[in-house]
């Protein structure tokens, strides 16, 4: 085992940034990477895979600028989902491309609302 990987948490900073690689989804905060063990119930500080950290300077250019807490026992699956279904109304709602920076007040503005109403706190 790599010195310092294989701790586990119960919680994880609310600031990391969520980014997937392979399919699978890790967490980044504060120079840590986080894989979420379904076997154990709790957060893993991991190793990033080989071209991970390469990618998050790139993936961070179009990554969301909402932090969403869960008010309720939403899991994180629950969380992933909505967060892609209010992304997906938020955009038709403004007529927001994703990928290009205009109107993005009004889409995060829109996204944020939806996460709302699904029992999220948004700051």
């Amino acid at each position: 085992m790599i010195p310092g990987y294989g701790f586990y948490f119960a919680s994880i900073p609310a600031y990391c940034t969520l980014v997937y690689w392979a399919g699978a989804p890790y967490y980044y905060a504060d120079d840590v990477y986080y894989e979420w063990n379904s076997s154990v119930g709790a957060y893993e500080q991991v190793q990033p895979p080989a071209g991970l950290v390469e990618s998050i300077s790139s993936q961070a250019s179009v990554s969301r600028d909402l932090f969403i807490f869960p008010n309720g026992d939403q899991t994180i699956e629950q969380l992933e989902r909505d967060r892609d279904e209010c992304s997906k109304l938020a955009a038709d709602k403004v007529g927001f491309d994703t990928k290009a920076p205009a109107q993005r007040t009004n889409f995060l503005r829109a996204d944020g609302a939806c996460l709302e109403a699904r029992d999220y706190s948004v700051e």
